[in-house]
């Protein structure tokens, strides 16, 4: 486990210190902003996510493990109400709070990467790019130097495939944030109390 928390920090290390080149290379801040990413539904794809958020629950204490479990529950009650899935809803991230994340030094991948313009390439070489947020694009910034997230998606992977391999996990995982942490709470006794996967 102690090897398993340590990859992690050291890749989420790299990609902040990636991330803040970029961001200052445009002068560009978070601070302030109207369209809160923190809203957006993203899905998340790995047990490394899934098992290193947990963590970050276990060190969160009892009280704010529970407080969070109780505004995830309310999130996906809110999916389930959808009448469009294929149109979600903003929805707050329930580790959101007062704009802060409760859970910032383990909050997974995309929360570390989303905002910057971006390119990735595929194992046939094959190169992706893409835009910024609204409000980066908004602010007609000519995008010439862009986040690499290829090394860091290759580096995760590596750290997924070792994980897999070790604890035999064979399921996939398509889950946005309020889904972990109910399958956390669900999972064997509760996230607070290390139940489930928990190592």
């Amino acid at each position: 486990m102690a090897d398993f928390l340590s990859n992690m920090e050291t890749l989420y290390e790299a990609m902040q210190r990636d991330y803040d080149s970029v961001r200052e290379h445009y002068g560009f801040s978070c601070k302030g902003c109207v369209d809160n990413c923190c809203t957006q539904r993203f899905f998340h794809y790995t047990w490394a996510e899934y098992l290193y958020l947990l963590e970050g629950m276990k060190n969160a204490g009892a009280a704010v493990s529970m407080e969070i479990i109780g505004k995830a529950r309310e999130v996906v009650a809110s999916y389930d109400k959808e009448e469009d899935p294929s149109d979600p809803k903003p929805l707050m991230c329930p580790i959101n709070f007062e704009g802060l994340c409760a859970l910032y030094t383990h909050r997974p991948m995309i929360c570390r990467m989303h905002g910057l313009p971006h390119r990735v390439r595929d194992p046939k070489g094959r190169e992706t790019r893409g835009g910024g947020c609204a409000p980066f694009d908004s602010k007609a910034i000519k995008a010439g130097w862009t986040l690499n997230r290829t090394p860091h998606y290759l580096a995760l992977a590596r750290v997924e495939g070792e994980l897999r391999a070790r604890r035999k996990l064979s399921a996939k995982l398509r889950l946005t944030t309020a889904e972990m942490l109910i399958m956390m709470a669900t999972s064997g006794g509760g996230a607070a109390s290390g139940g489930g996967l928990a190592p």
